[in-house]
């Protein structure tokens, strides 16, 4: 920080401080991407997971960038607490953005179901959409099969024989599951309410 009488404009201020902050959510992004495109946490099968594996990478790169930049721009009254403001909204919009839409599209049946659509030829009811979904989604895609590994990854199912059961991590999961039903007026058969 420089001393009072030295200090920029107040406008100033404010426009370096929102430039550090659109720069650091431009950087993240674009770091984000690059690790994701990379493949660089390939190793985790979940998406999710290699998501906030990405992410907490990013923010650290982010971090020393912004800190860099925030020294950088210190006639502009800006330090490391802006620096990490910056870096921690940067992070917070690259998780909505990776929650809302690449996680979602990569599990929503509304988007497998759509893409039935646009490759067919011609309308199509709810009982073609209905085996489409059977035929393709849960046999020839194995999706069930695929959910059921996640969630062993995830810890929330152990393997018990021939099947799975839940384990009391899935159970506490199942609770903050139903609570968020309840609070945003979700569909109760989802979690079991």
């Amino acid at each position: 920080m420089t001393n009072a009488t030295s200090r920029a404009p107040v406008a100033v201020q404010i426009v370096a401080l929102l430039a550090l902050y659109a720069l650091a959510t431009l950087v993240a992004a674009l770091v984000f991407v690059a690790l994701m495109r990379a493949g660089v946490f390939g190793f985790l099968s979940v998406m999710f997971y290699r998501g906030l594996v990405g992410l907490v990478a990013t923010g650290a790169l982010v971090l020393a960038l912004m800190l860099w930049a925030a020294r950088g721009a210190a006639r502009f009254d800006l330090g490391a607490r802006d620096a990490v403001g910056a870096t921690l909204v940067a992070l917070a919009l690259n998780v909505a953005f990776f929650t809302l839409g690449p996680v979602t599209v990569d599990r929503s049946i509304s988007v497998f179901m759509l893409s039935r659509f646009e490759k067919a030829e011609k309308p199509l009811d709810e009982r073609a959409v209905r085996d489409a979904f059977v035929a393709t989604y849960v046999d020839d895609w194995r999706q069930m099969g695929r959910r059921l590994a996640e969630q062993e990854t995830s810890g929330n199912l152990e393997r018990a024989g021939e099947g799975w059961r839940i384990t009391p991590q899935g159970r506490a999961f199942m609770e903050s599951a139903r609570a968020m039903s309840r609070w945003f007026g979700g569909d109760p058969r989802f979690v079991g309410r």
